[in-house]
């Protein structure tokens, strides 16, 4: 894995993107692989290069950078603190998880709320360059409230409710655990989805101060008194496809929380 570009290399990035995408509002966003042929946004051609990003797909007055779970994980942090100094809105992610019990559907849509990281892994971890963040961000709210309003109200425009959850990141040394282990003492411990992403990216954005929300898309269903996936959602579904309306739908949504 290559070592994160420097700040001054993320600003001439981000000055090259610059002269591109002047002129329009800009939305960093992070898809699953699984909805990428329900995409209907516009790819903007360039005769250079849209690194660190995947692509950048147009939507309207708005141009959508993307983050490919694809990219290596080191280049989506770059990608993000790129984001940041194009003075991007926001950063909408949506990630596939497996629920803790059967409140929540497979093939149902949550609103990430709060996250607890189950592995202490961090990509804030070693040196800190203090003009991309502060050594120590404050994560005690670290999804924007107005862009989650966004995705919630956009769901709802088509007729889907995001119920918020708190999403526990596992992997690492959690990885080879029996399910058993840990699945009770993540539901003690308010858990109620899980996922091996999400973070990274999130963690990068409070650190620079970009606005970040998250839905996930509940993939499997795991009880806590089986050892087995009672329910699943196929790899290729409808349920992906319907993300990227998802997405427009919030894109629509200008108004704040008291707009009514």
């Amino acid at each position: 894995m290559r070592s994160r570009m420097t700040c001054d290399r993320v600003t001439m990035l981000a000055g090259r993107m610059e002269k591109h995408l002047r002129g329009n509002r800009i939305v960093g966003l992070m898809l699953p692989r699984e909805s990428s042929h329900a995409f209907n946004w516009t790819e903007v051609k360039t005769s250079g290069s849209w690194s660190p990003f995947e692509t950048v797909y147009r939507a309207g007055p708005v141009v959508l950078p993307f983050l490919g779970f694809d990219l290596e994980p080191e280049r989506r942090i770059d990608a993000v603190r790129v984001l940041r100094i194009l003075r991007a809105e926001s950063l909408v992610i949506a990630a596939g998880c497996t629920a803790l019990n059967n409140e929540y559907e497979a093939g149902s849509y949550v609103l990430v709320d709060d996250h607890v990281n189950c592995t202490g892994e961090s990509p804030l971890r070693g040196p800190n360059d203090e003009r991309l963040g502060p050594r120590y961000p404050d994560m005690s709210e670290p999804y924007d409230a107005l862009w989650s309003f966004r995705l919630r109200s956009g769901a709802a425009s088509m007729g889907l409710d995001l119920r918020s959850v708190v999403y526990g990141r596992i992997g690492g040394s959690t990885a080879g655990d029996d399910p058993s282990t840990w699945l009770q003492s993540g539901i003690d411990a308010g858990i109620d989805v899980v996922g091996e992403g999400l973070l990274d990216e999130v963690i990068a954005a409070v650190h620079c101060g970009l606005p970040v929300a998250a839905v996930g898309v509940v993939e499997k269903c795991w009880p806590v008194d089986e050892n087995v996936l009672f329910s699943s959602i196929p790899a290729q579904s409808e349920v992906y496809g319907r993300l990227p309306e998802i997405i427009n739908q919030c894109l629509l949504c200008r108004g704040g929380m008291d707009d009514g």
